[in-house]
Protein backbone atom coordinates (compact mmCIF):
# COMPACT_ATOMS: atom_id res chain seq x y z
CA UNK A 1 0.00 0.00 0.00
CA UNK A 2 0.91 3.45 -0.90
CA UNK A 3 0.29 6.51 1.45
CA UNK A 4 0.56 10.61 0.81
CA UNK A 5 -0.35 11.59 4.31
CA UNK A 6 -0.75 15.46 4.56
CA UNK A 7 -0.26 17.54 8.35
CA UNK A 8 0.63 21.03 8.26
CA UNK A 9 1.06 20.62 12.20
CA UNK A 10 4.44 18.85 11.90
CA UNK A 11 7.56 19.06 13.73
CA UNK A 12 10.40 21.25 11.95
CA UNK A 13 13.56 22.89 13.30
CA UNK A 14 12.25 25.87 14.66
CA UNK A 15 9.31 23.98 16.75
CA UNK A 16 10.34 20.36 17.21
CA UNK A 17 7.42 19.53 19.61
CA UNK A 18 5.21 21.03 17.43
CA UNK A 19 3.06 18.07 15.69
CA UNK A 20 4.99 15.60 17.55
CA UNK A 21 2.20 12.70 17.71
CA UNK A 22 1.22 13.42 14.20
CA UNK A 23 5.20 12.35 13.48
CA UNK A 24 4.88 9.23 15.62
CA UNK A 25 1.64 8.24 13.82
CA UNK A 26 2.90 8.36 10.80
CA UNK A 27 6.66 7.19 11.85
CA UNK A 28 5.08 3.82 13.34
CA UNK A 29 2.98 3.45 10.08
CA UNK A 30 5.72 4.09 7.58
CA UNK A 31 7.12 0.94 9.47
CA UNK A 32 4.36 -0.95 8.14
CA UNK A 33 3.69 0.39 4.77
CA UNK A 34 5.17 2.73 2.01
CA UNK A 35 4.51 6.44 2.32
CA UNK A 36 5.65 9.76 1.37
CA UNK A 37 4.50 12.96 4.13
CA UNK A 38 3.59 16.47 2.76
CA UNK A 39 3.88 19.43 5.23
CA UNK A 40 2.54 22.30 3.72
CA UNK A 41 3.97 25.55 4.68
CA UNK A 42 1.02 28.97 4.66
CA UNK A 43 3.14 31.71 2.89
CA UNK A 44 2.38 35.08 1.84
CA UNK A 45 4.89 37.43 -0.11
CA UNK A 46 5.36 40.18 2.13
CA UNK A 47 6.54 37.70 4.59
CA UNK A 48 8.76 36.05 2.81
CA UNK A 49 11.45 36.21 4.54
CA UNK A 50 10.06 34.66 8.00
CA UNK A 51 8.60 31.62 6.42
CA UNK A 52 10.27 28.84 4.80
CA UNK A 53 8.61 26.30 2.45
CA UNK A 54 9.34 23.88 -0.83
CA UNK A 55 11.92 22.51 1.01
CA UNK A 56 12.64 18.20 1.35
CA UNK A 57 14.43 17.08 4.58
CA UNK A 58 14.49 13.67 6.38
CA UNK A 59 12.80 14.76 9.64
CA UNK A 60 14.30 11.63 12.06
CA UNK A 61 14.26 8.92 9.51
CA UNK A 62 11.20 10.39 7.43
CA UNK A 63 11.13 12.30 4.39
CA UNK A 64 9.45 15.46 4.37
CA UNK A 65 8.60 17.60 1.56
CA UNK A 66 7.10 21.27 3.00
CA UNK A 67 5.40 23.20 -0.36
CA UNK A 68 4.35 26.48 0.35
CA UNK A 69 0.77 28.03 -0.27
CA UNK A 70 -0.67 30.58 -0.16
CA UNK A 71 -2.52 31.95 2.60
CA UNK A 72 -3.56 36.02 3.88
CA UNK A 73 -2.96 36.65 7.46
CA UNK A 74 -6.13 37.52 9.56
CA UNK A 75 -8.75 37.72 6.88
CA UNK A 76 -10.06 35.16 4.47
CA UNK A 77 -9.59 32.62 6.70
CA UNK A 78 -12.65 30.86 5.40
CA UNK A 79 -10.89 30.40 1.84
CA UNK A 80 -7.70 28.66 3.41
CA UNK A 81 -8.73 25.14 3.13
CA UNK A 82 -9.05 26.25 -0.60
CA UNK A 83 -6.26 28.11 -1.19
CA UNK A 84 -4.27 24.80 0.30
CA UNK A 85 -5.55 22.49 -2.48
CA UNK A 86 -4.68 24.99 -4.77
CA UNK A 87 -0.90 25.35 -3.75
CA UNK A 88 -0.04 21.90 -3.31
CA UNK A 89 -2.62 20.02 -6.02
CA UNK A 90 0.10 20.91 -8.72
CA UNK A 91 2.83 18.90 -6.82
CA UNK A 92 0.60 15.91 -5.74
CA UNK A 93 -0.19 15.68 -10.20
CA UNK A 94 3.13 15.66 -10.48
CA UNK A 95 4.15 12.67 -7.95
CA UNK A 96 0.99 10.46 -9.23
CA UNK A 97 3.02 10.19 -12.79
CA UNK A 98 5.49 7.69 -10.61
CA UNK A 99 4.08 7.43 -7.84
CA UNK A 100 0.47 7.37 -7.46
CA UNK A 101 -0.68 6.77 -3.52
CA UNK A 102 -3.54 4.36 -3.17
CA UNK A 103 -4.67 6.53 -0.50
CA UNK A 104 -4.65 10.34 0.72
CA UNK A 105 -4.03 11.02 4.74
CA UNK A 106 -4.71 14.04 6.14
CA UNK A 107 -4.59 14.67 9.50
CA UNK A 108 -6.73 17.48 10.44
CA UNK A 109 -9.76 18.17 8.68
CA UNK A 110 -8.80 22.16 8.37
CA UNK A 111 -7.32 22.91 6.57
CA UNK A 112 -5.76 19.49 5.44
CA UNK A 113 -8.96 17.48 5.19
CA UNK A 114 -10.98 19.87 3.17
CA UNK A 115 -7.76 21.07 1.02
CA UNK A 116 -6.85 16.96 0.39
CA UNK A 117 -10.96 16.39 -0.30
CA UNK A 118 -10.49 18.83 -2.87
CA UNK A 119 -7.38 17.52 -4.54
CA UNK A 120 -8.78 13.93 -3.90
CA UNK A 121 -11.51 14.38 -5.87
CA UNK A 122 -10.09 15.70 -9.24
CA UNK A 123 -7.13 12.84 -9.13
CA UNK A 124 -9.87 10.13 -8.50
CA UNK A 125 -8.01 8.75 -5.03
CA UNK A 126 -10.02 7.84 -2.23
CA UNK A 127 -8.90 9.99 1.23
CA UNK A 128 -9.13 9.65 4.75
CA UNK A 129 -9.58 12.21 7.07
CA UNK A 130 -8.21 12.39 11.09
CA UNK A 131 -10.50 14.14 13.23
CA UNK A 132 -8.84 15.85 15.98
CA UNK A 133 -10.00 19.23 18.28
CA UNK A 134 -9.60 21.56 15.67
CA UNK A 135 -12.82 20.58 14.67
CA UNK A 136 -14.25 22.20 17.21
CA UNK A 137 -13.20 25.51 16.45
CA UNK A 138 -14.42 25.05 12.70
CA UNK A 139 -18.02 23.99 13.38
CA UNK A 140 -18.01 27.60 15.24
CA UNK A 141 -18.05 28.97 11.27
CA UNK A 142 -20.64 28.37 9.32
CA UNK A 143 -18.83 28.55 6.30
CA UNK A 144 -15.95 26.33 7.40
CA UNK A 145 -18.57 24.24 9.02
CA UNK A 146 -20.14 23.37 5.89
CA UNK A 147 -16.46 22.72 4.11
CA UNK A 148 -15.77 20.54 7.16
CA UNK A 149 -19.19 18.91 6.76
CA UNK A 150 -18.74 18.20 2.76
CA UNK A 151 -15.52 16.57 2.84
CA UNK A 152 -16.33 14.43 5.74
CA UNK A 153 -19.24 12.91 4.15
CA UNK A 154 -16.96 12.16 1.06
CA UNK A 155 -14.15 11.13 2.81
CA UNK A 156 -13.36 7.29 2.43
CA UNK A 157 -12.92 6.68 6.11
CA UNK A 158 -12.97 9.01 8.96
CA UNK A 159 -10.51 8.55 12.28
CA UNK A 160 -11.26 9.92 15.24
CA UNK A 161 -9.29 10.16 18.03
CA UNK A 162 -12.33 10.32 20.00
CA UNK A 163 -15.80 9.52 20.80
CA UNK A 164 -17.04 12.86 21.11
CA UNK A 165 -15.68 13.61 17.86
CA UNK A 166 -16.95 11.03 16.42
CA UNK A 167 -20.41 11.91 17.75
CA UNK A 168 -19.59 15.48 16.00
CA UNK A 169 -18.84 13.82 12.38
CA UNK A 170 -22.45 11.98 12.65
CA UNK A 171 -23.96 15.22 13.65
CA UNK A 172 -22.16 16.57 10.77
CA UNK A 173 -23.99 13.66 8.12
CA UNK A 174 -20.82 11.25 8.10
CA UNK A 175 -22.33 7.95 8.00
CA UNK A 176 -20.94 6.41 11.55
CA UNK A 177 -20.13 2.87 9.84
CA UNK A 178 -17.63 4.90 7.78
CA UNK A 179 -15.94 6.19 11.27
CA UNK A 180 -13.54 4.25 13.04
CA UNK A 181 -12.38 5.53 16.99
CA UNK A 182 -8.38 5.46 17.34
CA UNK A 183 -7.12 7.51 20.41
CA UNK A 184 -3.80 8.37 20.40
CA UNK A 185 -0.50 6.20 21.24
CA UNK A 186 2.46 7.39 23.78
CA UNK A 187 6.15 6.92 22.77
CA UNK A 188 6.55 4.13 25.22
CA UNK A 189 10.27 4.29 25.09
CA UNK A 190 10.49 8.37 26.70
CA UNK A 191 7.46 7.60 29.00
CA UNK A 192 8.07 5.12 31.45
CA UNK A 193 8.29 4.75 35.14
CA UNK A 194 10.94 5.73 36.71
CA UNK A 195 12.83 6.84 40.16
CA UNK A 196 10.26 10.02 41.39
CA UNK A 197 13.29 11.11 43.66
CA UNK A 198 16.19 11.17 41.41
CA UNK A 199 13.99 12.95 39.07
CA UNK A 200 13.26 15.69 41.52
CA UNK A 201 17.06 16.45 41.88
CA UNK A 202 18.03 16.14 38.44
CA UNK A 203 15.36 18.84 37.85
CA UNK A 204 15.83 20.93 41.11
CA UNK A 205 12.49 20.13 42.30
CA UNK A 206 11.47 20.08 46.15
CA UNK A 207 11.81 16.76 47.28
CA UNK A 208 9.28 16.68 50.47
CA UNK A 209 6.13 18.29 48.70
CA UNK A 210 3.37 16.87 46.93
CA UNK A 211 3.99 17.74 43.37
CA UNK A 212 1.67 18.82 40.65
CA UNK A 213 2.34 18.78 37.08
CA UNK A 214 0.56 20.57 34.38
CA UNK A 215 2.20 20.26 31.07
CA UNK A 216 0.19 22.90 28.39
CA UNK A 217 1.02 26.20 26.89
CA UNK A 218 -0.19 29.27 29.38
CA UNK A 219 -3.23 29.96 27.26
CA UNK A 220 -6.15 30.80 28.93
CA UNK A 221 -8.61 27.51 27.81
CA UNK A 222 -5.93 25.32 29.68
CA UNK A 223 -7.57 26.49 32.51
CA UNK A 224 -4.47 27.57 34.87
CA UNK A 225 -6.37 30.19 36.87
CA UNK A 226 -8.98 27.23 38.18
CA UNK A 227 -5.69 25.49 39.38
CA UNK A 228 -4.15 27.99 40.95
CA UNK A 229 -6.98 29.03 42.75
CA UNK A 230 -7.44 26.00 43.77
CA UNK A 231 -4.06 25.27 44.42
CA UNK A 232 -4.70 27.98 47.60
CA UNK A 233 -7.34 26.06 48.80
CA UNK A 234 -5.26 22.93 49.14
CA UNK A 235 -2.61 21.86 52.01
CA UNK A 236 0.80 24.26 51.87
CA UNK A 237 2.80 21.49 50.80
CA UNK A 238 0.92 20.61 47.60
CA UNK A 239 3.30 22.40 44.88
CA UNK A 240 2.61 23.12 41.56
CA UNK A 241 4.95 22.99 38.44
CA UNK A 242 3.78 24.59 34.61
CA UNK A 243 5.61 23.03 31.74
CA UNK A 244 5.14 25.01 28.63
CA UNK A 245 5.12 28.38 26.76
CA UNK A 246 3.49 31.47 26.40
CA UNK A 247 0.45 31.75 24.46
CA UNK A 248 -1.30 34.18 22.46
CA UNK A 249 -3.90 35.07 25.55
CA UNK A 250 -1.20 33.77 27.99
CA UNK A 251 2.22 34.36 29.78
CA UNK A 252 4.53 34.19 32.62
CA UNK A 253 3.45 37.53 33.95
CA UNK A 254 0.09 36.91 33.48
CA UNK A 255 0.38 33.38 35.21
CA UNK A 256 2.24 34.65 38.14
CA UNK A 257 0.75 37.59 38.82
CA UNK A 258 -2.67 35.31 39.38
CA UNK A 259 -0.66 33.27 41.62
CA UNK A 260 0.28 36.32 43.55
CA UNK A 261 -2.96 37.28 43.46
CA UNK A 262 -4.32 34.05 45.22
CA UNK A 263 -1.24 34.14 47.57
CA UNK A 264 0.54 30.80 45.90
CA UNK A 265 3.29 32.73 44.45
CA UNK A 266 5.68 30.45 46.41
CA UNK A 267 4.09 27.20 45.86
CA UNK A 268 3.92 27.59 41.81
CA UNK A 269 7.30 27.29 38.98
CA UNK A 270 6.96 27.95 35.44
CA UNK A 271 9.71 25.61 33.94
CA UNK A 272 8.63 26.89 30.49
CA UNK A 273 8.68 24.98 27.45
CA UNK A 274 10.73 21.66 27.82
CA UNK A 275 12.36 19.08 25.27
CA UNK A 276 10.05 16.07 24.53
CA UNK A 277 12.01 13.82 26.62
CA UNK A 278 12.12 15.89 29.60
CA UNK A 279 8.58 16.41 29.24
CA UNK A 280 8.72 12.74 30.52
CA UNK A 281 10.95 13.07 33.77
CA UNK A 282 8.75 16.37 34.72
CA UNK A 283 5.85 13.43 34.58
CA UNK A 284 7.92 11.16 36.49
CA UNK A 285 9.09 13.30 38.93
CA UNK A 286 5.30 14.39 39.96
CA UNK A 287 2.70 12.95 42.28
CA UNK A 288 0.02 13.80 40.22
CA UNK A 289 -0.41 15.76 36.41
CA UNK A 290 -3.21 18.18 36.30
CA UNK A 291 -5.29 19.16 33.19
CA UNK A 292 -7.79 21.73 33.36
CA UNK A 293 -8.67 22.68 29.96
CA UNK A 294 -11.52 23.83 28.23
CA UNK A 295 -11.31 21.90 24.92
CA UNK A 296 -8.90 19.16 23.61
CA UNK A 297 -8.90 16.25 20.68
CA UNK A 298 -6.97 13.19 22.68
CA UNK A 299 -4.59 15.02 25.28
CA UNK A 300 -1.60 13.20 25.11
CA UNK A 301 -0.25 14.85 27.65
CA UNK A 302 -3.11 12.52 30.17
CA UNK A 303 -1.55 9.12 28.26
CA UNK A 304 1.90 10.25 28.45
CA UNK A 305 1.32 10.86 32.38
CA UNK A 306 -0.30 7.52 32.42
CA UNK A 307 2.73 5.87 31.08
CA UNK A 308 5.11 7.03 33.35
CA UNK A 309 3.11 5.68 36.01
CA UNK A 310 1.39 9.21 37.17
CA UNK A 311 -2.55 9.66 37.90
CA UNK A 312 -4.35 12.23 36.38
CA UNK A 313 -7.09 14.89 36.91
CA UNK A 314 -8.41 15.82 33.82
CA UNK A 315 -11.52 18.10 32.80
CA UNK A 316 -14.03 15.94 30.75
CA UNK A 317 -13.29 17.13 27.71
CA UNK A 318 -12.37 15.51 23.86
CA UNK A 319 -11.03 11.81 24.40
CA UNK A 320 -10.76 12.23 28.49
CA UNK A 321 -13.53 9.95 29.00
CA UNK A 322 -11.93 7.60 26.36
CA UNK A 323 -8.82 7.53 27.89
CA UNK A 324 -8.29 7.96 31.29
CA UNK A 325 -9.87 4.74 33.93
CA UNK A 326 -11.43 6.20 36.80
CA UNK A 327 -10.65 5.68 39.65
CA UNK A 328 -8.06 3.37 39.04
CA UNK A 329 -5.66 5.83 37.05
CA UNK A 330 -7.37 9.52 38.55
CA UNK A 331 -10.26 11.52 38.82
CA UNK A 332 -12.32 13.03 35.29
CA UNK A 333 -14.27 16.53 36.36
CA UNK A 334 -16.25 19.05 34.71
CA UNK A 335 -14.36 22.03 33.19
CA UNK A 336 -14.29 25.49 34.50
CA UNK A 337 -15.86 24.12 37.95
CA UNK A 338 -13.19 24.75 40.87
CA UNK A 339 -14.72 22.96 43.29
CA UNK A 340 -15.01 19.74 42.12
CA UNK A 341 -11.40 19.96 41.14
CA UNK A 342 -10.34 21.14 44.11
CA UNK A 343 -11.73 17.76 45.48
CA UNK A 344 -10.57 15.38 42.65
CA UNK A 345 -6.95 17.06 43.74
CA UNK A 346 -7.25 16.36 47.20
CA UNK A 347 -8.32 13.09 47.05
CA UNK A 348 -5.84 12.12 44.56
CA UNK A 349 -2.55 14.03 46.18
CA UNK A 350 -3.89 12.36 49.37
CA UNK A 351 -3.70 8.26 48.55
CA UNK A 352 -0.70 6.37 47.67
CA UNK A 353 -0.30 5.11 43.64
CA UNK A 354 1.40 2.21 42.55
CA UNK A 355 2.79 3.28 39.51
CA UNK A 356 2.79 0.01 37.64
CA UNK A 357 -0.92 -0.03 38.52
CA UNK A 358 -1.47 3.23 37.40
CA UNK A 359 0.00 2.52 34.42
CA UNK A 360 -1.51 -1.19 33.44
CA UNK A 361 -4.95 0.13 34.46
CA UNK A 362 -4.49 2.93 31.76
CA UNK A 363 -4.34 0.54 28.98
CA UNK A 364 -1.46 2.94 26.96
CA UNK A 365 -1.20 1.46 23.67
CA UNK A 366 2.49 2.40 22.04
CA UNK A 367 2.08 3.85 18.38
CA UNK A 368 3.20 0.69 16.61
CA UNK A 369 -0.49 -0.82 18.02
CA UNK A 370 -2.18 2.49 17.15
CA UNK A 371 -0.49 2.43 13.38
CA UNK A 372 -1.65 -1.66 12.81
CA UNK A 373 -5.07 -0.13 13.61
CA UNK A 374 -5.06 2.58 10.99
CA UNK A 375 -3.54 -0.06 8.70
CA UNK A 376 -6.68 -2.08 9.38
CA UNK A 377 -8.96 1.23 8.31
CA UNK A 378 -6.75 1.29 5.03
CA UNK A 379 -6.91 -1.88 4.18
CA UNK A 380 -10.74 -2.03 4.33
CA UNK A 381 -10.96 0.92 2.19
CA UNK A 382 -8.45 -0.77 -0.39
CA UNK A 383 -10.08 -4.05 -0.46
CA UNK A 384 -13.58 -2.30 -0.89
Amino acid sequence: MKILSFSYCFPNSDNPNWGIFVFHRISALARLETLQVYSPVPWFPFLAGKQAGDTRENWNGLDVFRPKFFYTPKILKNQDARFYAKGIKHYVADLCRDWRPDILDAHFVWPDGVGVSRIARELGIPYVITLRGKLYECIKIASQKQQCADALKNAAAVISVSSRLADEAIQLGVDKDRIFIIPNGVDKDTFQIRNKKAWRRELGLPLNKKLLVTVAHLGHRKGHHEVIQVLARLPEDVFLVLVGGAAQDGSPEIIMKMAKSSGVENRVMLAGPQPYDRVAQYFSAADASVLASYREGCPNVVLESLACGTPVVATDVGAVRDILPVPDAGRIVPPQEKEPLKIALAEVIGQEWDPEAVQEKSGVRSWDQVAIEVEKVFNKIIKF
